[in-house]
């Protein structure tokens, strides 16, 4: 009868062990990232009143009898699975939605610990911070700026290397692209001869480009439609003349051209033809267009009416033929082509036409050099500008130039991405990534001890730890400006609450019960 007693009594400890890790979780409910944990029990040692036998000739086989000796708790486990997530606006705070642990400095001992709780801060130092723990991850960028994610992590200061503030970029290179409106009436005489250039301008770019020092210089530059030469019917090159100036430094060289071709793409050179006629069948420089290789032409026209034979030798002696009934006509020299439109009058005989070629050249990427006032104190510096990205059609859209440089600036905000890359913003408007925060993942996550603070220790039993950025390795993406909550289920946990005072109540019955059968043997005479 005693052993009812003790039966009882370890069924009493075990609920109480048992309603105070629901106690624990309803507690936590509201805790960032917490996980909730739940009790599993087993027997404890059975008396054996009389063994089990076997089966013989005889008789047959009996069960052991067995008294159980009470319950106890072998293991309180942790739910690893994660929380709902909540928005809270703050840029710092960073919610987890599935494997992995954000890494913390332990203090001066160099080790480490791991939390579902992403609500970040930084200090006065600059170190990244949650409850006062340094959080960890990489500093290190490569030559592109990128921050490389390999190798040890260490707790992340944002202030490091002078990251606070950022040094003045000299601009080296300017790219332009948009379009120019191709409706607009040409001014020029000639692909590179603007001749008086119009008050108003066709278009208009604006820039601001920085020196070694960061000072900044408006830089605008003008747009005039220059000419249009139709010699090559199948291909007529449109020009254009462009100023650069500014009212803070001297840009040399101060203008330039640029053409395009019949579909509004650049291009790099254009050859300009001239034709004359030295025969008597009719055909003028006006009735020809071609783009043939420079040189001699000599066109023999036979024939009294129509058709005509026209036989046309070229300056290496080549012959070609070609039959019409009004002159006009098209030779393929392999190298270009030699067109002739029909004459107003066409009589046999032989003419010899002299095609001068003068090649003009228009650069996409031509240099400019700035020069500050003499009293800025730093040197001229060259921008290099990329125009392959201009365009002509009827469009007003225009055209945009994005220099690169900018001015010195510091450190106003940080930004944390999906990945887990910390990007600073500057006063400048320009970014920089600051750091890269890491994600720790073990072998077995409930192997992990819970040491208080919303933290977690490794064991023997966690398995080897791993990181990695967030999105590598099995872990998921980062919510930021969110925050992971609690996974305690309440309706569940006050049903396991009921539970558990049944269990502890029904204990303490059989302690009565075992009680009041002790006093009636005690009772008895």
């Amino acid at each position: 009868m005693m052993s009812a007693f003790f039966s009882a009594v370890s069924g009493l400890k075990s609920q109480t062990t048992n309603l105070n890790v629901i106690a624990n979780n309803i507690s936590n409910v509201n805790t960032t990232g917490y996980k909730s944990q739940s009790v599993s029990f087993s027997d404890l040692l059975s008396q054996t009143i009389s063994a089990a036998s076997g089966s013989t000739a005889t008789s047959g086989g009996t069960n052991p009898v067995q008294i159980g000796l009470g319950v106890g708790v072998t293991a309180t486990n942790t739910n690893m699975t994660s929380g709902s997530v909540q928005s809270t606006g703050i840029a710092t705070d960073v919610a987890i939605s599935g494997k992995g642990f954000f890494v913390v400095s332990n203090g001066s001992d160099g080790s480490y610990l791991y939390t579902r709780n992403g609500q970040m801060s930084i200090d006065e130092e600059g170190n990244l911070t949650i409850n006062g723990y340094k959080v960890c991850g990489w500093t290190t960028a490569d030559a592109d700026g990128n921050i490389i994610t390999t190798g040890n992590v260490d707790t992340i200061n944002l202030y490091e290397g002078n990251k606070k503030s950022m040094a003045a970029a000299m601009t080296t290179e300017a790219d332009f692209s948009g379009t120019l409106n191709s409706s607009k009436t040409a001014h020029g005489t000639g692909l590179s001869a603007i001749g008086t250039v119009p008050d108003t301008a066709d278009g208009t770019s604006s820039m601001t480009v920085y020196d070694a020092q960061g000072n900044a210089y408006s830089v605008t530059v003008n747009w005039y439609k220059c000419y249009v030469d139709a010699s090559d019917a199948d291909n007529p090159i449109t020009s254009w003349y462009y100023e650069a100036s500014s009212s803070d430094a001297t840009i040399t060289p101060a203008s330039g051209y640029v053409a395009f071709d019949k579909n509004g793409k650049l291009v790099d050179t254009t050859t300009a033809t001239t034709l004359s006629d030295a025969g008597t069948t009719g055909y003028s420089a006006a009735s020809a267009s071609y783009n043939a290789p420079a040189g001699t032409y000599s066109l023999e026209v036979t024939g009294t009416g129509s058709p005509y034979t026209l036989t046309l030798t070229d300056p290496a002696g080549n012959t070609y033929t070609a039959t019409s009934t009004d002159g006009s006509a098209t030779f393929d020299l392999g190298t270009g082509t030699f067109t002739l439109t029909a004459p107003a009058t066409l009589t046999a005989g032989t003419a010899t036409f002299t095609v001068a070629a003068d090649t003009t050249t228009f650069t996409a990427t031509p240099t400019l050099t700035v020069t500050p006032a003499g009293t800025v104190g730093t040197a001229a510096f060259a921008v290099a500008c990329d125009l392959s990205d201009i365009t002509t059609s009827n469009s007003t859209a225009g055209v945009t130039a994005t220099p690169d440089g900018y001015a010195a600036g510091t450190l106003s905000g940080i930004a944390i991405e999906a990945d887990g890359t910390i990007v600073g913003t500057y006063s400048n408007g320009q970014t920089q990534d600051l750091a890269a925060i890491a994600l720790a993942v073990f072998t077995n996550d409930e192997g992990l001890a819970k040491t208080g603070d919303n933290m977690y220790a490794a064991t023997s039993n966690s398995g080897a730890v791993s990181y990695y950025v967030a999105g590598q390795g099995s872990t998921s993406s980062l919510s930021t400006g969110c925050l992971e909550m609690s996974n305690v289920d309440l309706a569940q946990e006050f049903s396991n609450m009921m539970i558990a005072q049944r269990a502890y109540q029904a204990n303490s019955k059989v302690i009565t019960a075992a009680d009041e059968m002790l006093q009636s043997l005690i009772s008895m005479r």
